[in-house]
């Protein structure tokens, strides 16, 4: 009995979020689709996006066909909307700076199972608490300092990925979609003038699956995980003008 009222609760809150939330989403942003074409109809695959707002990961749940279990940090869910939007689409807790094997083998299951699930390789929204997260330490007060640099990356640039991400993809050999979200930097400055911000969801074609030698030493396998989160970040790169790559743009105007 417990179980159907779970089971029915999640539902009626997943309906209520994609109803209501999708509504309010609409009055905040005018989002453009770029790239639908290269979206699958089913099948398991990693979603990578950047992470330039809270708004990201349901900017993507409104406007995708499918819904992502998306890794959600266990520091954010202190905040009761996060918690909701867990329930509501299957979030998978994750800790981050370490090695959270309890998610990635949630997440694996999900893959196994058929499904979708979300990441942002970047690992948060703030590039300056990347240090802090490497060491393993909880982000007490993402919010006590500057409650604009923490809710959106202001410079919209991209950062390096955290190796997680990379190990995922090819322990599970799943397809990959990237999915660049251009605009949603802007999104608190515009609501503080009450302004609707454009944003340019811009999905690129399905790659993978990645893969790493066997039999390797652990240092040459990490060197080879690492090479595998860059080409990940490389990918969702191309789908951003020069002005918001970052470390990226260099290679790939040499690359061109």
């Amino acid at each position: 009995m417990r179980r159907m009222w779970d089971s029915a609760y999640s539902a009626f809150l997943r309906w209520f979020l994609l109803t209501v939330g999708g509504l309010v989403a609409r009055i905040i942003f005018k989002v453009t689709v770029v790239g639908g074409e290269n979206l699958p109809e089913e099948g398991p695959m990693i979603v990578i996006s950047n992470h330039f707002s809270w708004f990201d990961g349901a900017l993507l749940t409104f406007h995708l066909p499918f819904r992502p279990a998306y890794l959600v940090a266990v520091e954010a869910q202190r905040f009761w909307p996060v918690r909701l939007y867990m329930r509501a689409f299957d979030g998978i807790s994750v800790w981050r700076g370490r090695v959270d094997r309890k998610a990635l083998r949630t997440a694996l299951d999900r893959l196994r199972q058929g499904r979708a699930i979300g990441i942002f390789p970047e690992g948060g929204i703030d590039p300056g608490l990347a240090e802090q997260r490497a060491r393993g330490e909880l982000i007490q007060e993402p919010l006590a300092d500057d409650y604009s640099n923490h809710a959106a990356r202001r410079n919209a640039q991209l950062a390096p990925p955290q190796p997680g991400v990379a190990y995922l993809a090819v322990k599970s050999a799943a397809p990959i979609l990237p999915v660049a979200l251009i605009g949603t930097e802007q999104v608190i400055d515009n609501l503080r003038h009450w302004r609707r911000t454009p944003v340019t969801m811009r999905i690129g074609p399905l790659f993978g699956p990645l893969t790493t030698e066997e039999g390797v030493s652990k240092q040459e396998r990490r060197r080879q995980l690492d090479a595998a989160a860059d080409q990940l970040m490389l990918r969702l790169a191309t789908l951003f003008p020069p002005e918001y790559q970052g470390p990226y743009r260099s290679q790939l105007i040499n690359d061109a």
